[in-house]
């Protein structure tokens, strides 16, 4: 009877810290990043999108969520988009916050559902409607589970090339510069695992040059240029424009109520700001400075978390704790905002 006590308690504590997961990421965010119409951006073309996917107006770099949504047949109207992408959103969380209560602490799975509840993610997720950023983020919080997990490393190398390919297909240049910062501070920490993530690396891209290669020859979809063309407008005058205006406010809205608990990540492991630095600074060749820094960052900032958890000592796990509870209040203290086109554009 002990036995099975012992064998089930890791199963009842997953469950325990994913329902609480599930309610603070479903009632917090809403609640902190509450904004008005004029601060919300509504990608308008992506419900024609998920009436067909298999068309001209498809690109080629974003396919997986029209694909999905298509799929599903749930969508009617563009409500529907919206409930179901908000979804994807707690679900990520949720997924993320019950694996590190099973594989770690459930006080770190906590500490770290506050943080996601208050990170200026979830201020994009509640305000930039109707992208593919939940479906990424879904996607990056699977590849960090595995990176944590015991398989096999052929098994490994299987599991993460597919939701790396998987990533590749959501969007292309996004999910390549979040498993780039995601391998590089992971093998920090993890050397032994290099030939790994490389045989996950060659897996992925044989899967993307095949899928590539059938839909621009066998579908609708054409090739365009619209990244490249958008990031070469950012060098000389744009770029300047864009990011030596607002540059005090800019910074502050990097992290919000998660400054505290970002500047004791930075003490206790300074090779994080060579992350948020490299993260900052391809936001700065963006128009969406806010909401390119946010989807960057928080996979590392996760990840951090994780390692300092591992090394710390009783006395500084309770700092990470106070600090990620305490980013809500900061949170509440002051006008929330996000930076776009130079430009701050405030939730309320």
């Amino acid at each position: 009877m002990k036995l099975i006590l012992k064998l089930s308690f890791p199963f009842v504590k997953t469950f325990l810290v994913s329902i609480i997961s599930f309610v603070i990421l479903l009632k917090l965010p809403p609640v902190l990043f509450d904004a008005k119409m004029e601060a919300k951006v509504f990608n308008f073309g992506i419900y024609q999108l998920i009436l067909n996917p298999w068309t001209e107006n498809t690109q080629w770099d974003q396919f997986l969520t029209p694909w999905i949504l298509w799929v599903s047949g749930l969508i009617s109207k563009p409500e529907d988009l919206v409930f179901i992408l908000n979804w994807f959103t707690i679900l990520s969380g949720v997924i993320f916050v019950g694996s590190i209560a099973h594989r770690s602490d459930w006080l770190l799975a906590i500490s770290l559902c506050f943080i996601l509840s208050s990170s200026p993610l979830y201020l994009i997720f509640q305000t930039w409607i109707g992208f593919s950023d939940p479906i990424t983020f879904l996607l990056i919080t699977l590849y960090l589970i595995l990176l944590y997990s015991e398989f096999l490393p052929k098994l490994k190398i299987l599991y993460l090339s597919f939701v790396l390919f998987l990533g590749m297909t959501n969007h292309l240049f996004q999910m390549l510069a979040l498993v780039f910062l995601v391998n590089v501070f992971y093998l920090v920490y993890h050397k032994d695992k290099t030939m790994i993530l490389l045989g996950a690396y060659a897996f992925a891209f044989v899967m993307y040059g095949l899928f590539l290669f059938y839909i621009l020859k066998c579908t609708p979809i054409g090739w365009n240029q619209t990244r490249v063309s958008v990031f070469s407008k950012m060098w000389g005058n744009e770029f300047i424009r864009m990011n030596q205006s607002e540059f005090l406010l800019g910074t502050v809205g990097l992290f919000h109520g998660l400054w505290p608990f970002v500047v004791y990540i930075m003490y206790r492991m300074p090779i994080s700001i060579l992350g948020f630095v490299f993260c900052y600074l391809l936001s700065m060749m963006t128009y969406d400075t806010g909401r390119v820094f946010a989807i960057l960052s928080t996979p590392i900032l996760l990840l951090f978390s994780i390692q300092n958890w591992q090394t710390a000592n009783f006395f500084e796990k309770r700092i990470s704790i106070i600090f990620s509870i305490g980013s809500i209040i900061i949170c509440k203290l002051y006008p929330l905002f996000y930076k776009w086109d130079g430009k701050i554009i405030y939730l309320q």
